[in-house]
């Protein structure tokens, strides 16, 4: 690090979900894992269903 101070208002106004979690919290980490997971499932299931549309 340069030294330099983090002006901690600043970041919570312009982040302001900074703070409202830990990131030493493992269920907040699994589920966010989860969430990954899903929404990649998600992706591959839209792009199997449009591929199948566009070779009909």
């Amino acid at each position: 690090m340069s030294g330099e101070q983090i002006d901690t208002d600043e970041l919570r106004r312009r982040f302001p979900w900074v703070g409202l979690a830990s990131i030493d919290d493992p269920e907040l980490s699994v589920r966010y894992r989860e969430i990954q997971a899903d929404a990649r499932k998600d992706r591959e299931i839209v792009e199997a269903i449009e591929a199948a549309r566009r070779s009909a």
